[in-house]
């Protein structure tokens, strides 16, 4: 099984890159992260603003009947860090360390509204708010999301499955632990059915 091409793993490089048009490796950190953040995986984060972090939320199919081919939205969400430098009205505007929360999501915006992700599909940004961390205080950090999603489809032979007999060949192990130290391994093996 090939998961080199598959939807998730496609887009993330493509829209670092794109990002990347904008927000310099110099003086932007971009990481995958997860949609909720910890307190303490924030507290980390703050560390390295101005800071984007990409977030996959989620799947929605198109809603028509796709048959073989899956198609739909995959849901992304940037998290934008900032922390100003001076007064704390350049948290928002900016002062002349950085370019402030405002213009970060305003180009984040830009960038991905409409953007095109060569043979995957388009973006398009369906929502931008002002959010908090619960259980952190900095008056000099601010924090936005930008949601979008990107359309997509794809098919079992972007997994090289592509005869029965390859479906039937899958072998997918699991690693199971037990709860109780006392408890016997998992050894069961499920065979599927030879076509």
């Amino acid at each position: 099984m090939d998961i080199s091409t598959t939807p998730i793993r496609a887009m993330e490089t493509p829209i670092v890159n794109r990002l990347r048009l904008a927000f310099p490796t110099r003086d932007f950190t971009i990481e995958r992260v997860p949609q909720t953040l910890t307190l303490k995986e924030f507290e980390r984060l703050v560390k390295s603003t101005p800071f984007i972090g990409l977030a996959w939320t989620g799947f929605r199919p198109d809603g028509q009947t796709n048959a073989r081919i899956t198609k739909g939205d995959m849901l992304w969400r940037l998290i934008l860090i900032y922390k100003a430098s001076s007064t704390l009205e350049a948290r928002f505007k900016g002062d002349k360390l950085g370019l402030g929360l405002d213009a970060m999501v305003d180009v984040c915006v830009v960038l991905l509204n409409g953007a095109v992700f060569d043979g995957i599909g388009t973006s398009q940004v369906t929502s931008a708010s002002s959010v908090i961390a619960d259980g952190f205080s900095d008056d000099k950090i601010v924090i936005a999301q930008v949601d979008f999603t990107v359309k997509f489809s794809a098919t079992p032979g972007n997994l090289a499955l592509l005869t029965p007999g390859d479906f039937a060949r899958l072998g997918i192990t699991w690693i199971v632990e037990p709860i109780d130290a006392a408890a016997p391994a998992v050894t069961d093996l499920v065979e599927p059915p030879q076509l």
